[in-house]
Formats: C-alpha cells, structure tokens, sequence
C-alpha cells in the first residue's frame, strides 16, 4: 500500500497530459491480463475495458465480472485498489485543472492565443462603453484588456483581461498586440491633470512602438488624449489616429446648438443600439469595376449604401469623375444587411 501511495504522490506532480497517458496505459495493460487469465469471460479487449472503465469509475453495471479466483484476485488487488483510486486522481486533476484555469482568468494571468482582436489599455467608463460597442458590432470578436486591477473588471466569453503594466513587453507579448486589429489607449480616469494623463498614454504608446519595432507587422494604434496640444508630442511614436476626447464633446455641443438635432445623427453612427437595421459607418472593399468615384458612387446607392467618403476625404461629389486610386478607403452609410450584400 505504501508503493500505491507514493505512486499517487508521484502522479499527482505530474503533467495532465502525463497523469491521463499513464492511466490510458494501464487501463489498456490490465485489460490484456484479464483477457489473459480469464478468456472465457472477456472474449476481447472492447469487452476487458469497458469492464475495468465501469469498475475505477464505481459505476458496476455487473454485466462483466471476474469469474475465477485468480481473476478476481487480481481485480482486487489491481484494479479495484490502484485503478479506482488512479482515477480519482485523473478526476481530481481535471477539476483542480478548471478552477485553476478560472481563478488565471479572473486574476488576468493567461496569454492570449488568437489573432485579429482588439486590445483595450485601460479600463475606464469609456473603455467599457467601447468594449460594449465592439461585442454589438461584431459577434465573433474577441477583446484583450490590460490593467493592473486585482481581478478581471468584465465578465464575457470573448472578453480576457491581462494584469500587467501596459510599458511591459511581457504584457504586450502576453497580449499578442502584434496580431490585434487595433489597440485602444484610453487616457487613464484617476489622473485628473490631463497633463499627467496624456504622458501616461505617451509612455504607454512609447512602448508599444518599441515593441512593434522588434515584430514588423505595423500595430495600428488609436490614442484617446485629453489635450489638443499634446498631439504634436504623439506623432513621433507613430499613433495611428487621435481621438480628442474633451474637445470632440465641446464641439458636438456646439453643432447641435447651432443645428438642432445633430447630436442624433451623430449618436446613431457611433451606437449599435438600433441593431441590424439602423445605419451605420463600414468600410467597403473596392471593386475592379469601379474605375471613378461617380461609378462606385452609383454601384453603392443601387445596393441601398451611400458612398460618403474615401478615408478623411468627405469631397467625393467633387470627385465624381476623378479615378480611384489603388490606395483608397471607401466608407458607406448602411444598415448592417446591406452591407453584408454589398
């Protein structure tokens, strides 16, 4: 009994992987035997394994059962002690396997292992809005949060929060923002001087340059800032786009002050709450067939999408003539089925 227990000792140190090849083994191995010593009773090995399968796992359906006395002295000694507590160590390391794996993902110490997701810095009330929108948006995306919070501050199936400083490479790997879609720098919510908050999301965007570097793929970055003048400090560290985050409020309370009820145009182009029939911005891809702006502009209207720009360029009336160049980004205004048909 003592070799019993301190094989189990030894098992229960082991790798998952290891502990199940090791019972998959044995299994196998005290069915030859049984066949051996009794092969009246089990005619193959199917019939030997499912015999010992319902014996470690107390289950006992009694249709297969040892008939001689070297079998079942055999059984007892073998299977009914070693295997049925075997088994109880593979099941005790699958649960301990799933609970450990739950308490790394609500502590934000896993890695995560795919590709074309979106990754959030900072968690914030407009993060988590964002986050939100981003789930509305897409039904298959997957979103990567890093933070130094004590445990994960969301809870979905496609969402993975990750602890760490987001100036950590070991955080960023961990993140595989190399494969991302795009990452979101939000400015921090506890920093009130938008000084310190915009160097902050600097040093931040700092290290996620330095960390492109070593990968090549070209992360496209959005920054939240919280001061206009602080742009120019950005530019060198190769920030894609630049959401101004207190000036993009101001202003949309002006124009609505000046235009009634432009605050609702606005508010369903960056919402997804009217679903797949309200509209929305996508980008289109272009078509071989569409040699000007005027012809992509009428290929789109007779589909039910309104062209309405080719990247920042809202002009395209004025180019209706013009050629589209290989370069361009077409934007359309649509509702989500018929852009899926375009």
């Amino acid at each position: 009994m003592v070799f019993f227990r301190r094989l189990f000792l030894t098992a229960s140190k082991y790798r998952y992987r290891t502990v199940i090849l090791f019972t998959t083994i044995y299994i196998f191995i005290n069915a030859e035997i049984m066949r051996m010593l009794e092969p009246k009773t089990f005619e193959n090995t199917f019939h030997a394994v499912w015999w010992i399968l319902t014996t470690m796992t107390t289950v006992g359906y009694g249709d297969i059962y040892p008939t001689t006395q070297l079998g079942r002295t055999w059984a007892m000694v073998i299977v009914y002690t070693l295997g049925i507590g075997l088994f109880g160590t593979v099941i005790g390391m699958i649960i301990d396997s799933v609970s450990r794996y739950k308490q790394m993902k609500e502590e934000g110490r896993m890695t995560f292992k795919g590709e074309n997701h979106f990754v959030i810095v900072g968690w914030t009330a407009k993060s988590k809005n964002t986050i939100k929108e981003l789930f509305a948006a897409e039904p298959k995306t997957e979103i990567v949060l890093i933070d130094e919070l004590e445990k994960t501050p969301y809870e979905h199936e496609r969402f993975l929060y990750i602890q760490g400083s987001p100036t950590d490479e070991e955080t960023l790997k961990r993140a595989r923002i190399e494969k991302a879609k795009a990452v979101l720098l939000f400015a921090p919510d506890g920093i009130t001087n938008p000084d310190l908050a915009d160097g902050k999301t600097l040093l931040t965007a700092s290290s996620i340059e330095r960390y492109d570097e070593g990968t090549e793929s070209n992360i496209y970055t959005i920054a939240e800032i919280l001061n206009e003048r602080h742009v120019g400090n950005f530019n060198h560290v190769k920030v894609d786009e630049f959401i101004l985050s207190h000036q993009s409020v101001s202003n949309l309370m002006a124009k609505s002050a000046q235009t009634k009820g432009t605050s609702h145009l606005f508010t369903q182009l960056l919402s997804r709450r009217d679903g797949d029939a309200g509209s929305d911005l996508w980008e289109v891809e272009l078509k071989p067939e569409w040699k000007t702006y005027g012809e992509a502009y009428e290929a789109l209207k007779n589909k039910g999408a309104q062209l309405i720009a080719d990247r920042d360029d809202l002009n395209i009336l004025k180019k209706w003539h013009d050629s589209i160049p290989k370069e361009a980004r077409l934007f359309v205004i649509c509702d989500k089925k018929t852009y899926q048909r375009i």
